[in-house]
């Protein structure tokens, strides 16, 4: 007699999880028509293992994830968190042919979660790691290689503008972070974004973002095992859906290395310098003039027991 509770609660708990399972497979089946879609994972998740998906929206950005094979999670009592692997993933994002980036990869651990208020859906996180990833811009020919490339967005909340910054209060942020990162067959390097995107209201469509919105990058870093490269700081300005205008600035031990990478030049024999110089740079995305660069680089102290500079780009 002592069992029949538990075999009542167990059975109670399993028609429970039926349902929950019904409803996840609904959705995935909504998100990826025509997918085969298998649920597991009793009692604790409900897994959907899915070959081949490709999911596709947007309008003006145009929006595409696939990949050979999916593992998608969800907990049953947290319809807000979704939990995914992939393998062979794809990503792609496209606003124009120069507004654009594909990501490639062996594989990728991804996490999404969202808020409901009222009618709205917020993004409260999204954080993928993709491994063995490569990646295109298309403002550059440059092939973009990582051992590992992590990528952390949000929606922000901010109700207060970027100090100094004339652009709307900050609706969004970026983390980028790629380890032994190459442009080209440049050497390897450990890449570091935070970015923030601002505007006058939530980002629900890029043209009405674009007419008054930013991307402010407050800290982007090169580094290689000896130390910091180079430090950006920068503000992109889309001019509507053909590109994104740019000027910042660029704080560096390896003015010479920098110079070359920006002007798509073969990499240079430099030192590191002792006192980094703060170089300025503007233009589109990919055709920027750099200023600054001084002229009596041969004569500076330099660091003559590190490493000479990595070559940034080659």
């Amino acid at each position: 007699m002592t069992l029949v509770p538990l075999a009542v609660g167990i059975a109670l708990y399993g028609w429970l999880w039926s349902g929950w399972a019904q409803d996840f497979r609904t959705t995935i089946e909504r998100w990826l028509p025509g997918a085969t879609v298998t649920i597991s994972g009793f009692p604790y998740r409900m897994e959907a293992d899915v070959a081949a998906p490709r999911l596709a929206g947007g309008d003006v950005v145009r929006l595409t994830a696939a990949a050979d094979r999916a593992r998608i999670n969800r907990g049953p009592w947290q319809p807000e968190l979704t939990v995914i692997g992939a393998d062979g993933p794809r990503f792609s994002v496209v606003v124009g042919p120069a507004i654009r980036a594909t990501i490639a990869g062996k594989s990728a651990a991804s996490s999404v979660k969202v808020a409901t208020e009222g009618a709205a859906t917020r993004l409260v996180r999204l954080s993928t790691v993709i491994e063995a990833a490569t990646a295109r811009l298309g403002f550059t020919p440059l092939a973009i290689a990582a051992d590992t490339l992590e990528l952390h967005l949000r929606e922000r909340r901010d109700v207060s503008a970027v100090p100094g910054n004339p652009a709307g209060a900050p609706r969004g942020q970026l983390v980028l972070v790629g380890e032994r990162l190459r442009f080209g067959t440049g050497d390897a390097l450990t890449f570091n974004a935070d970015m923030l995107v601002t505007g006058d209201a939530r980002l629900t469509g890029y043209d009405a973002w674009a007419r008054s919105g930013t991307i402010e990058v407050t800290g982007l870093t090169l580094a290689d095992a000896s130390g910091e490269v180079a430090s950006v700081k920068a503000t992109l300005v889309p001019e509507a859906r053909a590109r994104l205008r740019v000027a910042g600035t660029i704080t560096t031990v390896c003015p010479a290395t920098i110079a070359a990478a920006l002007a798509a030049a073969p990499p240079v024999s430099e030192k590191r310098l002792r006192a980094p110089v703060r170089l300025s740079f503007e233009g589109v995305a990919g055709a920027v003039t750099l200023a600054g660069l001084p002229a009596d680089l041969a004569t500076r102290a330099t660091r003559g027991q590190l490493p000479a500079c990595p070559a940034v780009r080659r």
